[in-house]
């Protein structure tokens, strides 16, 4: 088995990097998942009825023949693939830590590498990001299958900016809004903005649709590294604080804990899968918890 492969701290900055991390990412996960934690609907099984000549063998159900000395063939209906949309967060917070592997690098890599597994499995895959109020834009890309569209795909990605103070509040409002039909979303942030965020994630579950909180944040968010006076920034405010963080370490870390609790706290009442990724850590060995604890396990 290939060793997991860790996120580089460098900002992805290019297709090719964002394409070569996918690739290798998704192909050390394969090793460990034989199943997809994706559920597709190409094809559900519908009903049972007696062999005819000509029938497809792959379709005779032989325990049954082993029971009864009879034939049977499942028949299957055909359905609509699953349509997943990844809803990513750009407002400000998400790049911290400057100079590292930020929350947004890692955003990012974990929606190219679900999105390649949506996509490897037949199924479609979109993109979902907005600004917020300063500009309004909005980054979007329509769920479609295809290996052409894994390429647009990730170039959406790797051409996404960080805008914005609305956090992901404002993409999951307009994905209430262009969502027709249910299907997977995949909602990727750091929840900066908690109470109004979760408020509309309870929105989409409300409308049918199978939601995953996938929960990204820095380690030294996690950590507070000690050290003298430091200027700490709020970056989707521009607000600011000098101070020890020797001295607000104990608070800090128990307000840390609330607030982590509270997200997946939110995430649980709601029935919602949910997934705490960390800058700097193996992405392919959470994923892969992740997705496993998803599937059932083997």
């Amino acid at each position: 088995m290939s060793r997991p492969h860790v996120v580089t701290p460098t900002e992805l900055s290019s297709l090719r990097d964002l394409e070569l991390l996918t690739r290798t990412t998704v192909e050390g996960l394969r090793q460990g998942l034989h199943r997809s934690p994706f559920h597709g609907y190409s094809a559900e099984f519908s009903q049972y009825r007696h062999y005819r000549p000509g029938d497809d063998l792959r379709y005779v159900d032989w325990k049954a023949f082993a029971r009864t000395d009879r034939l049977y063939s499942r028949q299957f209906r055909e359905t609509t693939n699953m349509g997943a949309l990844f809803i990513v967060d750009i407002s400000r917070s998400m790049g911290f830590p400057e100079g590292r592997q930020s929350k947004f690098d890692l955003a990012r890599a974990a929606a190219a590498v679900l999105g390649t597994l949506v996509l490897d499995q037949g199924d479609a895959a979109g993109l979902l990001a907005v600004a917020g109020a300063e500009s309004g834009a909005t980054h979007y890309v329509p769920a479609r299958s295809g290996r052409h569209h894994l390429h647009l795909y990730l170039a959406a990605l790797a051409r996404l900016p960080l805008a914005g103070v609305d956090g992901v509040s404002g993409a999951l409002r307009r994905a209430a809004a262009l969502l027709r039909r249910r299907g997977l979303v995949v909602v990727i942030s750091d929840f900066y903005e908690e109470q109004v965020a979760l408020t509309e994630v309870r929105r989409l579950t409300r409308m049918g649709h199978d939601v995953v909180v996938v929960h990204v944040m820095a380690q030294d968010e996690l950590t507070l590294p000690r050290g003298g006076a430091i200027e700490f920034e709020d970056l989707e405010t521009g607000a600011t604080l000098i101070t020890s963080p020797d001295a607000i370490a104990t608070e800090y870390r128990a307000a840390m804990e609330v607030f982590l609790q509270g997200v997946k706290q939110a995430a649980d009442r709601e029935g919602l899968d949910y997934v705490r990724l960390v800058t700097g850590g193996a992405l392919e060995v959470a994923l892969r918890r992740f997705l496993v604890g998803r599937r059932g396990g083997e």
